[in-house]
C-alpha cells in the first residue's frame, strides 16, 4: 500500500512540474510569435491609404491564438521538456527516483501521460475552436486588405460558385466539378442584375471555364415571365481562371478535425482535390503520438550527466532536435502533397518515427 501511495504522489508531483514548465514555454513562445505577427500587421495597416474602422490588431491577435498554438505546440513541448528535465538533473530528483530501483519508464510515466493529454486536448478542444476563429480571421483579413474571397463553397448537396460580372452576378450550383477540364456538370445558373434581383435562370448540361469565358452546352433559359428559350451553346464573360477553381476550396485549417472526414467525402464526390485535407486530418490525429515522441527524445538528450557547458549543450541539442523534426515533417508533407506518398503515410510517418526513435533511445538508456 505504501509503494502504491508513493507511486501516486510521485506521479502527481512529476506531472504537475512537467505541466508547469510546458505552460511557461508555451506562453513565452505564443507571446513572442503573436507580438511579431501584430507588429507585421500594424506595418501593413500603416501602409494603407484607407484605414479600416472595424479592424483591431488586438482582436486579430486573439483570433489567431489557436493557429499560433498549432504552430508552436511541438516546440513548446520540447522546450518545456528539456527545461523540466534539466531542473530534475540539477535537483537530483531523477537520480533519487532511479535510486529506489525504479526504471526510467516508471519515472517518465507522468511525462508520457501529460504529453498524450496535451495532444488530445488540442485535437478535441483547441482545433475545433481554432477552425471557427480561422474563418473569422481570414474573413477580416480579406475585408481589410482586399484579398480575393473564396468563390467556391462545398456542401452536402453539391458545389456552389459565385462569379461577378460588370452588369450582373452569377450563382452556379452543380453536382460535380472536373478540375482538369474546369467543367461543372448539370449546373443551374442564377443570374442577378445590379440591383440583386433575379433576372433569369439557366440550366445546362455542362458549363466549362475557358479563356473566353463560361461555355454552356445544351442551354435552357427561363426569364422572369417564365418563358423558356433553348440554345445549343452560350458564352458568358468572366474573369475567373481554372486555377481559381482549384484553389478556392476551404483551407484545412478552417475545418474542425471531427468534420474533416465528411468534408473530404464531399470533396471527393464533387471531384475536387482533397489531398491537403487528408494530410491535415492525419497530421492532426497524430499530434498526441508526436508529442510523446518529442518528450521521450528530450528525456534521452537531457537526463544525462552534463557538467561543463550545461546550458550551451542543452540549447544546442534543443535547436538540433527541433530543426530535425520540423524539416522531416515538412519533407513528408511535400511528398504527400505531390502524391508520392499516401496521405496517411505523410501524416503519420513523422509522429511514428519520432516516437519509435524516442522509445529506442530510452530503452538503451535504461539498459545502461
Amino acid at each position: 500500500m505504501n509503494r502504491i501511495m508513493l507511486f501516486s504522489i510521485l506521479f502527481r508531483y512529476f506531472g504537475r512540474r512537467y505541466l508547469i514548465w510546458f505552460g511557461i514555454s508555451l506562453a513565452v513562445l505564443m507571446t513572442v510569435i503573436s507580438l511579431i505577427q501584430s507588429i507585421e500587421l500594424m506595418r501593413r495597416l500603416s501602409g494603407r491609404e484607407v484605414q479600416t474602422t472595424d479592424f483591431s490588431v488586438t482582436s486579430m491577435a486573439l483570433l489567431n491564438i489557436p493557429a499560433v498554438i498549432e504552430l508552436c505546440l511541438p516546440f513548446a513541448l520540447q522546450a518545456g521538456s528539456m527545461l523540466c528535465f534539466d531542473y530534475w538533473n540539477r535537483t537530483n530528483e531523477f537520480v533519487v527516483s532511479r535510486g529506489f530501483g525504479r526504471s526510467i519508464w516508471s519515472v517518465l510515466n507522468p511525462v508520457i501521460c501529460c504529453a498524450c493529454l496535451i495532444g488530445a486536448f488540442y485535437v478535441t478542444v483547441i482545433n475545433p475552436v481554432g477552425s471557427v476563429t480561422a474563418q473569422q480571421y481570414e474573413a477580416k483579413m480579406n475585408a481589410a486588405f482586399g484579398s480575393q474571397q473564396q468563390k467556391l463553397s462545398i456542401s452536402a448537396d453539391g458545389i456552389w460558385l459565385r462569379d461577378s460580372q460588370q452588369d450582373s452576378a452569377l450563382i452556379i450550383h452543380g453536382e460535380t466539378l472536373d478540375i482538369e477540364s474546369a467543367t461543372i456538370h448539370q449546373p443551374m445558373i442564377y443570374v442577378f442584375n445590379n440591383d440583386k434581383v433575379l433576372d433569369r435562370r439557366i440550366r445546362a448540361a455542362s458549363i466549362s471555364l475557358t479563356d473566353k469565358g463560361w461555355l454552356l452546352e445544351d442551354v435552357s433559359t427561363w426569364n422572369t415571365l417564365g418563358e423558356r428559350i433553348d440554345d445549343a451553346a452560350m458564352l458568358m464573360p468572366t474573369e475567373l481562371r481554372s486555377l481559381d477553381l482549384e484553389r478556392s476550396s476551404a483551407p484545412p485549417s478552417t475545418i474542425a478535425f471531427f468534420a474533416l472526414p465528411a468534408f473530404i467525402a464531399v470533396l471527393d464526390r464533387a471531384g475536387l482535390p482533397s489531398v491537403d485535407h487528408r494530410i491535415h486530418f492525419h497530421r492532426t490525429a497524430a499530434i498526441p503520438l508526436l508529442l510523446i515522441g518529442i518528450a521521450m527524445i528530450a528525456a534521452r538528450f537531457t537526463l544525462t550527466n552534463m557538467t561543463r557547458g550545461r546550458r550551451a549543450r542543452l540549447f544546442t541539442r534543443g535547436v538540433v532536435i527541433a530543426v530535425s523534426i520540423f524539416m522531416f515533417s515538412h519533407f513528408m508533407m511535400v511528398l504527400g502533397a505531390t502524391m508520392r506518398l499516401p496521405a496517411y503515410v505523410a501524416g503519420w510517418a513523422p509522429a511514428f518515427i519520432v516516437a519509435l526513435a524516442g522509445a529506442v533511445m530510452l530503452a538503451r538508456m535504461d539498459e545502461a
